[in-house]
């Protein structure tokens, strides 16, 4: 996978036109931003998070300061077309009452994109160097992850446990940044470069992890998985 084709990207494109998209744990209106560098127009955007971001929102956005860890969404049931959850659920100390939420306010035939650290995050070495940066090369690194991460694996059974139709769970991998890991991970270290020494070994080991799934009809949350 070559970051040009991010698999974020890749949802956002394929979003229909004057689709509505909630962003939650929105940050800083990041897909609205991320969908506005591709050239993707004409979606309807809102978000949530605990705290209202210090930047101004995009014109047209909507967002609301919301608990989501505790807190009901603030909207009816099937309300949206899509639904982001892009490094939210390793914060949250409930992270199913937030996945119960999106399948509540996403419509039948919604798509979510899900994308946390991976399991692997968790054998990797911490940041040696530039800590005022806060970068991050193990899950541990982030003082404010107090859920789990992920595999492949784990959220494929995640998404099934709503009924969902899982299109792909995957590790975030570049074999373009892998072939050229062995330069990146040398110049990073002789430039001390916290940035790029980060860059290097999550795009070539999958720091993080990702999953797309479509909503099939209105199935609540079931413990017994089905195949």
């Amino acid at each position: 996978m070559s970051l040009k084709n991010h698999p974020k990207k890749l949802f956002a494109l394929q979003l229909p036109p004057k689709a509505s998209v909630l962003d939650v744990g929105c940050w800083t209106y990041s897909f609205a931003r991320h969908c506005e560098h591709l050239g993707v127009k004409e979606l309807a955007h809102f978000g949530i998070d605990r705290v209202t971001p210090d930047q101004p929102a995009p014109a047209g956005y909507t967002f609301q300061t919301v608990d989501v860890d505790s807190t009901p969404f603030p909207f009816v049931e099937e309300r949206f077309d899509a639904v982001i959850l892009s490094h939210v659920t390793e914060h949250l100390s409930h992270p199913l009452h937030v996945m119960d939420e999106t399948f509540r306010v996403l419509k039948p035939g919604g798509m979510v994109y899900l994308e946390c650290p991976s399991d692997r995050s968790l054998r990797l070495p911490s940041m040696p160097f530039k800590f005022e940066e806060f970068r991050s090369l193990n899950f541990y690194d982030d003082p404010t992850h107090i859920g789990r991460p992920h595999s492949p694996q784990s959220l494929y059974r995640l998404f099934r446990m709503y009924q969902a139709e899982v299109q792909e769970c995957r590790y975030l991998i570049s074999n373009a940044v892998r072939i050229r890991l062995p330069y990146l991970i040398l110049r990073s270290l002789m430039m001390r470069d916290a940035a790029l020494l980060e860059f290097a070994v999550w795009w070539s080991f999958g720091f993080s992890v990702y999953g797309i799934a479509r909503k099939v009809g209105t199935s609540p949350r079931g413990y017994v998985l089905s195949a």
